[in-house]
């Protein structure tokens, strides 16, 4: 029995615009107080209309340009009528016949996901289930009724929990590389619904398990665990009752992050079943060629763009250039860094420090990078002084750390704490002899075993204070023990 799981995801991005998709009000609604960013218009009320955010439908466009889609000139918004408890209304602002965009892609390592569309939409509010006297009550808080929604529709072309969490990774990347939303998962402003199914081959007959369409997934973790829990459910499913996919069978699953299982929450509605139809207090909204193409030329060069280019013209392996591209912020500081021209000496060798010490830097102290701190004259310097032979590696890590946090130079820190190497031979011979004569048995133990000089040389370094070249050091040891 061969079983392959088809999965495609819908991903859900709130736009960081000012103002809501289509009204005036804040679109701010993480710890703000309940209720304190609505108007008529985010609330239903009667004679209120709605109007467009022009920047949000700009950047949906934005967005599908950078996944490849193609962009709709003429679109307009519908009315999906569906019965919302955190949606006063009671039926939603969305896109369903004409997206902005259609038919884009995302590459995942060495295979392709197919973007059927993403189109604009508003959020719903937000339900909060509390305990008062024993009673369960619920309340909404309507401040993220309105905010700016763009879904993002996958093919079902994902085949594993795995590659899903790549997909998740890499559609957060480009999205903060646009600057259009944090697409932060724990806070919200990123979600994501999974839908999975099996293809069963046994025997050369082909089955198809019944569609299950993942609700409440939280984190990246969760969209993992709740994939694989899903699929192992549906194979046993499938072995016990020998269930089928029919025209009826896509039912909507809950994710319990507490139990690790999915639950059965109701069979899914179809397209039908929302009664899509055009809003009427929205005209069609027409963006020409040129337009498109102003969007265009906003695009920053995105992750993949970068990796390439990094390996081209800074000779960077692909570990390497996947790192220092993970974030943006991380990617500018790092070719602030390199300032004009760098060799691919030079780049390597920043790489490996903001590879190594400032990003251990950063994960300790659970800062954010900031650009301001970066000096590129420093790097050249530490660099420099490096290639010298006047500072060791494992002092640059160091003072690297340093200069980033007092704005000092890092080589002036380094002589201030007396790091740097002594490469004169005379005196380094002066310190061996010493320690020569001050360790008769390691001696004896190196005429034995050559491999013994480490001790040797640890005890003239700690005699030079750490400011001998080692290597210098080792090579004079070798010399006289001759």
């Amino acid at each position: 029995m061969k079983i392959t799981p088809i999965i495609g995801l819908e991903v859900h991005v709130e736009l960081k615009t000012k103002s809501k998709m289509f009204c005036s009000c804040s679109a701010e609604h993480f710890h703000v107080d309940p209720n304190t960013h609505t108007c008529p218009t985010c609330l239903g009320l009667p004679g209120a209309l709605p109007v467009p955010n022009k920047t949000a439908c700009e950047w949906c466009i934005k967005l599908g340009l950078a996944l490849g889609c193609t962009p709709n000139e003429s679109s307009f918004f519908e009315r999906k009528n569906y019965f919302y408890p955190d949606l006063a209304k009671g039926y939603q602002l969305t896109q369903y016949e004409k997206p902005f965009v259609i038919n884009g892609k995302i590459k995942i390592g060495d295979q392709e996901v197919r973007i059927n569309r993403a189109h604009m939409e508003e959020d719903t509010g937000k339900s909060v289930h509390i305990k008062d006297n024993g009673q369960e009550l619920t309340l909404i808080d309507y401040n993220r009724c309105g905010v700016p929604l763009v879904e993002i529709v996958s093919e079902p072309d994902i085949t594993s929990a795995q590659m899903a969490k790549d997909y998740l990774l890499k559609m957060q990347q480009i999205i903060r590389y646009l600057g259009i939303s944090d697409a932060d998962i724990e806070k919200g402003s990123m979600r994501c619904e999974p839908t999975v199914n099996l293809k069963i081959e046994d025997n050369d007959q082909v089955f198809y398990t019944p569609l299950v369409e993942i609700k409440n997934v939280a984190s990246l973790t969760g969209v993992q665990t709740a994939i694989d829990f899903e699929i192992h459910r549906q194979t046993e499913a499938f072995k016990q009752t020998g269930e089928v996919k029919s025209k009826t069978n896509k039912n909507t699953f809950g994710w319990d992050a507490d139990k690790n299982q999915t639950f059965l929450q109701r069979e899914k509605e179809g397209s039908s079943d929302y009664r899509y139809f055009p809003e009427p207090d929205i005209p069609h909204i027409e963006f020409t060629k040129e337009e498109i193409e102003e969007i265009r030329k906003t695009i920053p060069e995105l992750p993949d763009g970068k990796i390439t280019r990094y390996k081209k013209d800074f000779s960077l392996n692909d570990y390497d250039a996947n790192l220092l591209t993970s974030d943006i912020d991380f990617s500018k500081a790092y070719e602030l860094a390199l300032g004009q021209n760098p060799d691919s000496t030079f780049a390597k060798f920043t790489a490996n420090l903001f590879i190594g010490a400032i990003k251990t830097h950063l994960n300790e102290s659970q800062e954010n990078l900031n650009i301001d701190k970066i000096n590129s004259i420093f790097f050249k310097n530490l660099f420099d002084a490096v290639s010298k032979s006047e500072i060791s590696s494992t002092v640059a890590k160091q003072v690297t750390i340093e200069s980033y946090q007092t704005g000092k130079d890092p080589v002036e820190i380094a002589k201030s704490k007396g790091l740097i190497q002594v490469s004169d031979s005379a005196e380094i011979e002066k310190l061996a002899i010493g320690v020569i004569s001050q360790n008769s048995k390691a001696v004896e133990d190196y005429k034995k075993n050559p491999a013994s000089i480490g001790f040797l040389i640890g005890k003239l370094m700690q005699a030079s204070k750490g400011s001998a070249n080692p290597q210098l050091a080792k090579e004079i040891l070798e010399k006289l023990l001759k």
